[in-house]
């Protein structure tokens, strides 16, 4: 059974998704959106201590975590989504798992993928407990992503980022050729 949620307007003006069970505590503080390291946005609002006042995320202020662990949304495509489900609790080596690859200016837009020039292949791998894994060359890059999808998923779970596999994928190269 899925629990009930609902949006919150937060001071920004953007909706956020919670769980139902929340709102009370949730709605005892302002809450707003602000942009993290990685260009994403999050909530946050500040707390007053004794020891003085400090910001802190809606997922930490929900999730309650020890002080080495953070809270990471599962899918940061699908808005402000704070409900309980939607968050998990992990190291910064963890949350690697969840991310999309970071550096755009790659052979490859998928993460775990890139291309051989010496083989005109494409390769995957992926890195499991700081050993490299080579899951083989591939023809095509599509194929080479969906090899590490399913070493991520076979070696991280149900969390592990999966590339979002598309027919021609578009990089910022193929628009200088037009």
């Amino acid at each position: 059974m899925k629990k009930e949620w609902c949006t919150i307007t937060i001071a920004t003006g953007q909706k956020v998704k919670i769980d139902r069970e929340d709102l009370e505590e949730v709605n005892e503080y302002s809450w707003r959106a602000t942009t993290g390291s990685t260009g994403r946005l999050r909530v946050v609002t500040s707390v007053r201590k004794p020891e003085g006042s400090r910001s802190i995320t809606l997922g930490r202020f929900l999730m309650k975590p020890t002080k080495t662990k953070q809270v990471y949304p599962r899918r940061f495509n699908e808005g402000l989504d704070y409900r309980k489900d939607n968050l998990v609790i992990c190291t910064m080596k963890e949350r690697q798992r969840l991310i999309s690859k970071r550096r755009t200016n790659t052979s490859s837009p998928y993460k775990g993928v890139s291309f051989l020039k010496a083989k005109k292949k494409w390769r995957a791998g992926i890195e499991v407990n700081g050993h490299a894994i080579n899951l083989g060359d591939f023809a095509k890059e599509s194929e080479a992503a969906l090899a590490y999808n399913i070493a991520a998923k076979k070696h991280f779970g149900d969390i592990a980022y999966q590339n979002q596999i598309k027919r021609k994928p578009q990089r910022k190269s193929d628009s200088k050729k037009k």
